[in-house]
């Protein structure tokens, strides 16, 4: 496996993800750290030793030599240093959401198109055991779970998250976390979405300057049609997940997936059964599908150009909040 030299930018707090996972026997050799907080940088060298520092990333690139960037900054800077590294002919993985609006998702997906190199998003709930397993039950005909063609999925998330952190532009909630919700439908339904209705919505009590919290009403042109709420100002933290088929219903809740068939009396489920769990993945998974498509130009579901779909679902959503009308488009 070659070792591809990784230059970090943002290694406080999320950042501290590629430190951890990104070593030699994954194929990945840390050389050099990007921050601009110097507290940051300092701590994340007791965790891989003394790399060299940097403020700014140009000033990496002009000194130490590498393969990769990987770069886990807020969502404001990814396009922004996510072009400092191409322009410098180095590939690139970006954390989750790949922009903060569509034109400059657009302008950063023509730019690596552009320049031929490898480029992915940080979309990691795709690699998770629940979310690969919620993908096997749409999509493997001979799983004994296999739900059957979908019309309905319900996906649900609450978050206590009082402090908003990085989150203070206009619908920073979609941009930055319903981006791994939005990618999660691609990947169990693939892309098609085609239309779209919601709202967006604040608490009287919350602390985020903007709506901060989302419904909306999503259909896909397979006629699957999603029911989708996340919030940030919930009292409760929870995740659940109902997927409705031809054949039956899976539904998770927080870490257990359970599946009953398709019952043949009114208003009660037959049975329902314990689904096992797909293997977890991660974070190494993610990093194994950048590398080959680095060094074996393997497009993986969370490249750039795939992770537009999503980006371009997050721009619909904006739009329909915004608009408070129904939003249609011409799936790809």
């Amino acid at each position: 496996m070659k070792v591809l030299k990784s230059i970090h930018v943002g290694v406080g707090g999320r950042g501290l993800w590629p430190l951890q996972e990104a070593r030699a026997e994954r194929g990945f050799q840390p050389v050099a750290l990007v921050d601009l907080n110097p507290e940051f940088r300092a701590a994340a060298a007791e965790l891989v030793g003394p790399l060299p520092q940097f403020e700014q990333l140009q000033d990496a690139l002009d000194q130490v030599p590498c393969d990769v960037v990987i770069i886990c900054t807020p969502t404001l800077f990814h396009v922004p240093l996510g072009k400092v590294a191409l322009a410098a002919g180095k590939a690139v993985l970006v954390e989750k959401g790949m922009a903060p609006d569509i034109d400059t998702a657009r302008d950063f997906v023509a730019s690596v198109e552009q320049s031929g190199l490898a480029c992915s998003v940080a979309q990691n709930y795709r690699y998770s055991a629940k979310e690969r397993t919620l993908a096997r039950v749409l999509q493997d005909e001979q799983d004994p779970h296999y739900v059957g063609r979908p019309f309905l999925i319900e996906y649900v998330q609450h978050r206590v998250r009082p402090d908003p952190g990085t989150l203070t532009y206009p619908y920073a909630s979609l941009w930055d976390m319903s981006c791994h919700h939005f990618d999660n439908l691609h990947y169990w339904l693939g892309a098609g979405f085609e239309q779209i209705s919601g709202v967006a919505y604040a608490a009287a009590w919350s602390a985020y300057e903007h709506p901060n919290n989302t419904s909306f009403h999503i259909r896909h042109r397979s006629g699957c049609q999603v029911i989708y709420t996340h919030t940030h100002d919930a009292a409760a933290s929870e995740t659940r997940i109902r997927i409705f088929g031809e054949r039956g219903a899976c539904c998770l809740d927080e870490d257990q997936i359970r599946f009953t068939p398709r019952g043949t009396r009114n208003f009660a489920p037959e049975h329902w059964e314990e689904v096992p769990l797909a293997e977890e993945l991660g974070l190494a998974g993610l990093l194994a599908d950048f590398h080959a498509q680095v060094c074996d130009g393997r497009e993986p579901g969370i490249s750039a150009r795939n992770n537009l779909a999503v980006m371009e679902l997050c721009d619909h959503a904006q739009r329909a909040c915004e608009s408070q009308t129904l939003q249609t488009w011409e799936s790809s």
